[in-house]
């Protein structure tokens, strides 16, 4: 049985969030995998070395790119750092807007999120919008499914502005799988951008 996962289009590590959680789901012996960068190919190509499945060939066809992959077995474990499965972020000038709980404030937790649902929809009905936000620790929470905010935080992304979020922050909350929108990023990415932006805002 064949398992087709296309990712394409898909900002890395999720290529790799994506196969990773085929090889855990299983009932397959063959593999397939569609990403159309090469950042992506290497990721993927580095986890699945590391997850110790074979992998049979690699078919470039256009800009696409075809990674083959053969296991016999449900792999039962596979380790993920996302901070081992990095994308370059490009530079932008613009405000850097650094969220790092799902709620603005203290004492009303249920205001607190209100207030940043708020926040997060007015961004996109200003005229300038951020250059790019970051969520770490809990504000990771406002990227993933089911959460209100995603589809504001997509408007936003939509008009140009960049989503970081924290990997470490998904993993120690055991959502990576469930990341819906942002580039999953890195305490080397994020700390680079909180010292060499202009106009960093917390929140």
């Amino acid at each position: 049985m064949k398992k087709l996962i296309d990712a394409c289009g898909l900002s890395c590590p999720q290529p790799v969030v994506q196969t990773m959680k085929a090889l855990k789901e299983g009932d397959f012996d063959e593999l397939e995998i569609i990403v159309d960068n090469v950042a992506a190919r290497e990721n993927v190509s580095r986890f699945l070395k590391k997850a110790e499945v074979e992998i049979t060939k690699i078919e470039e066809a256009g800009k696409k790119i075809h990674i083959f992959a053969r296991t016999v077995k449900k792999v039962e474990s596979t380790d993920f750092d996302a901070n081992e499965y990095p994308c370059p972020v490009p530079q932008k000038n613009g405000k850097t807007i650094f969220i790092a709980k799902d709620a603005i404030g203290s004492g009303s937790e249920e205001l607190g999120q209100k207030l940043m649902k708020a926040f997060l929809f007015t961004l996109t009905e200003m005229e300038t919008k951020p250059a790019r936000i970051m969520f770490m620790n809990s504000g990771v929470k406002l990227c993933t499914e089911g959460n209100a905010a995603v589809q504001n935080l997509k408007s936003l992304v939509e008009s140009g502005t960049e989503i970081l979020v924290c990997g470490t922050c998904l993993d120690y909350f055991g959502i990576s799988d469930k990341l819906e929108v942002g580039i999953i990023s890195n305490m080397y990415d994020i700390a680079g951008h909180l010292l060499g932006d202009d106009g960093v805002v917390k929140i």
